[in-house]
Parts: C-alpha cells; structure tokens; sequence
C-alpha cells in the first residue's frame, strides 16, 4: 500500500533529497505534474485543428465553434474550479489531480462519438449538442487540474524559485498545444477526427494512475510556516485576495490578455488555410471550404513534405507542395505556438523572479511589457501577405504575450496564506478563463459571422476589407482577430497601476506587508538595495 499510496514530503530537505534517475523528489513531481498539464492542454486543443473538419461535418458556423472551443467550455471549466479547488485545499491535493486527469481525458475520447441521436426518426440531441456536452466534461475534469498542482508546487518550493517552479509547470500549457496540433493534425489525416479524439483521451487515464503511485504529496506550508487555516471557503479567499489592492487590476489585466492569446491561438488553424487559401470546389453551394496555399512551396520540397522531380532539366513540384493539409498546419503553427509559449512562459518566470527580487513591481510590469510588445506583432502577422511571413511574426508575438503566467501565479502566492493557494490559483483562473478563454474565441466567432453575414454592405463602405463580396467573407475572421487585438491590448495599462498598488515592504509568510517601501531600504529601488524577502 505504501507503493499505492507514498507518503508525505514533510520538509524542504526531503523534497531536495534524492528520488529517481538523479532526480530531486519536488524535480520528479514538478515534471509528472509538467506532463499532466500537457494532457491537459492536449486534450482542450487538438479540438481548434479538428474544428474545419467537424464544422463542415456537422454543418456548424464560426459562433458555434466559438462555443464549442470557448464559452461552454469555459464556463464549467471555470465554476467547476472554485468547489474543486476548496476540496483541494481541504483534502488530498494530489488526489484530485488524478481523479481530474482520468475525467477529462476520458470526456475527450467521448467527443469523438459525436452524432445526431434520433428517437423514432426524431432528433432528439444534435451532434452539435453531444460535442458541447462533451467538452463540458472535459472542462468539469480540467477544472481540477491546475489549482492543487500549483498549491503543491508552492509548497515543493522556497519563494525565490517559485516563480520559475510555476512557470515550468505553466509551460505544459504550450507543450501540449504543440503536441494537441501535431497528433490533431497527423491524426486527422491518416484516421479522421473522430478517432483523434480516442487516440490521446484514452493515455491520459492511464497516466494517472502513474501520477497517484510516484508523485508524494508535500505537506501544505513547508516552503514557509505551516498554514493557520486548515479550511479556507471561496469567500474567504476571495475577501482576502480582493483586499490586495493590486490584484482586481491585474487579474483583469490577465484575462485581457488570454482573451487576445485563446482568441487568435483557437482560431489560428481556421485562419491559415481561409486567408491564405482558395475555395474548395466540392463545396461551393454549401458551408464553403478552404485549401490553405503556401507562399513558399519550395521550403514545403527543402522539409521533405511533399514531392518535387526533375522533368527534362526543369525541376517540377507536386500539387501538394502548394495546398496546406491538417497535418502541415499541426507542424508548422504547433511549432511556431508551442515553442514560442514555453519559451515566453519559463523566461518570463525566470525575469520577474529576478527583477523581482529588487523590486516586486516586476512581477506585473514584465507581463505589461510581453502584451505591449506581442500586440502588434499580432497585427502584423494578421496583415502578412503569406502564411510563412504571417507565422514567423506570430512567433514572437506569442513569446512575449507568454511571460505573464508564471509571474501571476508567483506573486498572488506571495500575497495569501498557504492554505488559500490553491484557491487563490481557482478565484485568478475563473477570472482569467471567463474574460479569455471563454469570451475570446466565442466573440471572435461571432465578429467573423457578423463580418461574413454583412459582407455586402462591408464591401461597399470599407474596400480594405477585401475587393469583392466572396473575399469580404473569406477574410472575416482575419478582421474578427485584428478587432480583438485593438480593442483588448490597451488593458495592459492595468498591469501598471496594479504594480503601483502591490503591498510595500517584504512579506511575512501569510502574504502581509511588514514594511512600508515597495524594496528594502529604498522605494526607488536603485542598485544597493536588496529586494524584499519575497
């Protein structure tokens, strides 16, 4: 029973003492755990590379796939995650990340049995509704995912590394959507969407039992003083958080900037092949349908994707080195989002821990500054004339636009008790999720159909919209992704004034001011400072 159920970290010594493969046992947990966020964002995105297809399977428009990958989503995802992150902190933290594990995964295989189900020829659930339900499932699973895993990271990890320790773990989030479009992508081709949705739900359940009989649990508050409150009510950590004057800025300022990063990263495997891209001739008269069209078919030739010959001294390339497929758009936009988040993520917990150290302001400012510099980069790539172009301003786009994660999670850890972490992480996720997840690509879907259903009198009032009807509504959603950029990235000032607002002096272990200047010795923060405790 031991090997079923280890037993407790209960000190900082255990947690670095050696364990597995010359791994730490808090360096094994943090990578088991790294790996769960990965299914989890497997699982939440192979379904944006599957979306075409199902669209035009199940006869669905832009509003509805919003739905299906945002708001519906979202909202579970979201509400489910505040009671589970309260039986987190009251019970076994790692439990629930393996009870949540095994629940979403196996809702994601689920989502590939979506149809029409009928009653006596009667429709009774539409496919459109069996999907909804389905991901519903995923997001009630998921909802258990993050806030134990980053209450155990804090607690596996002093306050000087926590900061990098949760961007690590936050960087799972563009791992698995690397790899959700890579197998979405691969999958889609060599089976069909439907059978990508059993191929990475059902591992997922396997993994966790991996997770209950390796990963030790530590005891809550080692990294500091164990917690004075042993149950913590989502009032309770919402009173307490609410009463930093900082956080409502920035966790508005957070969900500002997923609504930019989930709006176009959902949509980004639909806007490739519709902006860059022809009609399909086999759906003309129907919900129309794109071939995407690479603006360098030679690099498509140099990479092995596709066949060239040489044909009487002339060397020829086949059609497929023009035309996208799923499996092209996986490699080459999971690629260029995947690395560029995890690059963002780990590298901004990194900076803000080390800025942070003279000056917590930066645990705010450097997530400002990765939206304020992502934001037209994000246009630019919107605007680029070919797809290679528009994906290589993506890339850092979404690296600078990456850095705020880890320094969130960091610094309202800093702010509360031991025992409100993982509530803490719930009440920033539901705020965060709601205003980006949620709301971003359900409104960019419904900016697109509003677009497209309006492209008659668009094309005669606004010609940069497109010159003609057809192309005004082929380039919807590259116009519903610019508007929420505009509209969004002046939010990021938030960021600043909940810098401003942040507790003066260093902080005793329940997140409490116990000085008055925002470093030691010095407000300004000049050189021959040395940084709060935090």
């Amino acid at each position: 029973m031991a090997f079923l159920s280890p037993k407790k970290i209960e000190s900082l010594d255990e947690a670095r003492a050696p364990f597995i493969f010359g791994m730490s046992h808090r360096l094994w947990a943090l990578t088991i755990l790294f790996i769960v966020y990965i299914f989890n964002f497997i699982d939440r995105q192979i379904v944006n590379i599957l979306q075409e297809d199902i669209k035009h399977e199940l006869g669905l428009n832009d509003t509805q796939l919003g739905m299906m990958t945002g708001l519906t989503f979202a909202l579970v995802y979201c509400t489910m995650g505040i009671p589970v992150a309260r039986i987190a902190d009251r019970t076994s933290r790692k439990g629930v990340t393996v009870v949540s594990l095994a629940v979403w995964s196996g809702f994601t295989a689920l989502c590939g049995l979506a149809t029409d189900i009928t009653v006596g020829g009667t429709v009774i659930i539409t496919g459109f509704v069996f999907l909804l339900v389905a991901r519903m499932g995923v997001g009630l699973g998921e909802a258990g995912g993050s806030p134990p895993a980053h209450a155990m990271i804090s607690d596996y990890y002093e306050k000087e590394k926590r900061g990098r320790a949760l961007a690590v773990y936050s960087a799972g989030l563009y791992a698995g959507t690397l790899l959700g479009y890579y197998l979405g992508g691969w999958l889609s081709e060599a089976l069909d969407w439907r059978q990508a949705f059993y191929v990475v739900g059902i591992p997922g359940v396997i993994f966790a039992v991996i997770v209950w009989t390796t990963v030790r649990e530590p005891v809550r508050g080692i990294s500091g003083i164990a917690p004075k409150v042993q149950n913590v009510t989502f009032a309770e950590s919402f009173k307490k958080l609410w009463s930093i004057k900082a956080f409502p800025y920035y966790a508005i300022a957070t969900g500002a900037g997923t609504f930019i990063t989930y709006g176009l990263g959902n949509w980004m495997p639909s806007f490739m092949p519709r902006t860059y891209g022809i009609v399909d001739p086999e759906t003309v008269g129907g919900t129309v349908k794109y071939i995407g069209q690479w603006g360098m078919p030679e690099l498509q030739a140099t990479l092995g994707l596709c066949q060239a010959s040489v044909v009487d001294g002339v060397r020829q390339l086949a059609a497929d080195c023009y035309s996208m497929n799923k499996t092209e758009i996986g490699l080459f936009y999971g690629t260029c989002s995947g690395v560029g988040g995890m690059i963002g993520t780990i590298y901004g917990g990194y900076l803000a821990d080390k800025l942070g150290a003279k000056d917590r302001r930066w645990f705010l400012w450097v997530p400002m500054w990765g939206k304020i510099l992502g934001a037209p980069l994000f246009i630019a790539a919107m605007l680029a004339p070919t797809v290679e172009l528009s994906l290589l301003l993506y890339f850092p786009g979404i690296t600078l636009a990456a850095m705020y994660l880890g320094p969130s999670l960091a610094i309202t850890h800093h702010l509360v008790p031991a025992s409100m972490r993982a509530m803490s992480s719930a009440v920033l996720f539901f705020i965060l999720n709601i205003l980006g997840l949620g709301t971003g690509p359900f409104v960019v879907g419904i900016l697109s159909d509003w677009i497209g259903g309006n492209a008659d009198t668009l094309a005669a009032s606004h010609s940069f919209l497109g010159d003609t009807v057809d192309q005004v509504k082929q380039m919807s959603l590259k116009w519903a992704m610019i508007i929420a950029v505009v509209l969004m990235t002046p939010l990021a000032v938030l960021w600043h004034i909940g810098a401003t607002k942040l507790p003066k002096g260093p902080l005793d272990d329940d997140g409490n001011a116990i000085g008055e200047a925002l470093t030691e010795g010095d407000p300004k923060g000049h050189a021959g400072t040395t940084g709060p405790a935090a």
